[in-house]
């Protein structure tokens, strides 16, 4: 039997990033995964995320930007345009005053830095192909029985086990989901014309088609929305007949393409926990939320969470008072809560606006899309919630802002 003060159950880039915030405040960490540790290999963008200037600044203070940034994609630019129409909008860094607007990175890669810099902490012991057999709570900890046979006792227990949440199905926290009918087919391709570090998006009636720069000047990776029964027409199309289709769907923007990667296919739902917190558990990232994949602003979301449960928590110990207290677990619960429903919301608007193919909505898409190009003021502050420089963030990555004390500052010394 080990006796800790938290358990997070979930070694990907929310569980780790949590463990790594907390591990500076001395209490005694235990992390919980299913699969193996994350072993160093090059990068293969298969599962890409874009990273917008909060998680940025988080995973630098966190030190692991350095080794992750050789690793990546930085685009200047976005391009979105509605497929069949004038209707175009684009962004810029040079308009925003900025190095990048994004970072497009393979989530691997993001697992293995920040696994790196865990295991220099010697207040966090992980349990890699570890599954939970049972979970139990009582007034004072949480129980975990592993497969093992290993109990571990914890005074807080964190769920970043993805969208499939073990823990989250095992306290049969009540659930919000619809399926969006649609599935993403995600492919790495190579283009003949250069992305000139571009990410686009172009809408045709059946879904959207996003290309999105790898560090390759000339390949791409794409997340196509699509209905499930045509995701599989696609899927098993010969390769060249593959690349050709994709070719079209993006109106030849970087000529003709070539599939350089298996396809894969990912049915996408939405889900949100109507309850974030039982008793001594809490949900984050993917266990608590998953959204459309419209905008990319998944990864971010989760990372936010970790970023503010470490916050409150490192603000429960400056204060002397108890980490694990359940108003501060409400707090974060009403603080996140509200964060996510705005961008389940705002993807929902947006995906449905953008639906179907009648002709007097898609005139109106296109009109509404190129009066907004054309507002600098809403367009500026559209973009600044986008790219995490508004909002009601974590200290930690505020643009300008750095914390006095507390957890992420002191990571640097692990």
């Amino acid at each position: 039997m080990q006796h800790c003060d938290i358990t997070i159950v979930g070694a990907g880039s929310a569980g780790l990033t949590l463990a790594l915030l907390l591990a500076p405040l001395k209490l005694s960490i235990q992390l919980v995964e299913k699969g193996p540790a994350p072993e160093p290999a090059a990068a293969e963008f298969q599962r890409v995320s874009a990273l917008n200037l909060a998680s940025q600044r988080l995973f630098a203070e966190l030190g692991i930007w350095p080794g992750l940034s050789e690793q990546l994609a930085a685009y200047q630019q976005m391009d979105v345009w509605q497929a069949d129409s004038f209707g175009r909008i684009g962004f810029s860094a040079e308009e925003q005053q900025l190095p990048a607007l994004g970072w497009i990175c393979d989530n691997e890669q993001i697992r293995q830095q920040l696994y790196q810099r865990v295991r220099q902490a010697p207040n966090v012991q992980c349990h890699f192909n570890s599954r939970i057999q049972r979970i139990s709570q009582g007034e004072q900890n949480v129980a975990l029985q592993l497969d093992s046979g290993e109990l571990l006792l914890s005074r807080l227990l964190v769920a970043a086990d993805g969208a499939n949440s073990f823990v989250r199905e095992s306290l049969q926290l009540p659930l919000t989901h619809w399926d969006y009918q649609h599935h993403a087919l995600v492919a790495t391709l190579t283009s003949t014309e250069p992305h000139q570090a571009t990410a686009r998006q172009v809408f045709w009636p059946d879904g959207p088609l996003a290309l999105l720069p790898l560090p390759d000047s000339r390949q791409v990776s794409i997340v196509w929305s699509v209905p499930p029964a045509r995701a599989q027409e696609l899927q098993a199309l010969p390769a060249d007949d593959f690349a050709r289709a994709v070719t079209a769907a993006s109106q030849s923007v970087l000529g003709p393409l070539q599939l350089a990667s298996t396809r894969q296919l990912i049915p996408l739902r939405m889900r949100y926990a109507n309850q974030w917190v039982q008793g001594r558990v809490v949900l984050v990232a993917d266990a608590a939320h998953s959204i459309h994949p419209l905008a990319g602003q998944g990864m971010n979301l989760g990372l936010m969470d970790v970023a503010a449960l470490a916050e409150l928590i490192s603000e429960q110990l400056e204060q002397q008072l108890e980490f694990d207290c359940p108003r501060m677990l409400a707090r974060y619960q009403r603080w996140r809560k509200s964060e996510a429903q705005s961008l389940i919301l705002a993807m929902e608007s947006f995906k449905r606006g953008f639906s179907g193919a009648a002709m007097l909505p898609k005139l109106l898409r296109s009109v509404g899309m190129t009066l907004l190009d054309q507002q600098g003021g809403l367009k500026q502050r559209i973009m600044a919630l986008a790219l995490g420089n508004q909002g009601d963030l974590p200290k930690c990555v505020r643009p300008g802002l750095r914390p006095a004390s507390g957890a992420v500052n002191q990571s640097r010394a692990l």
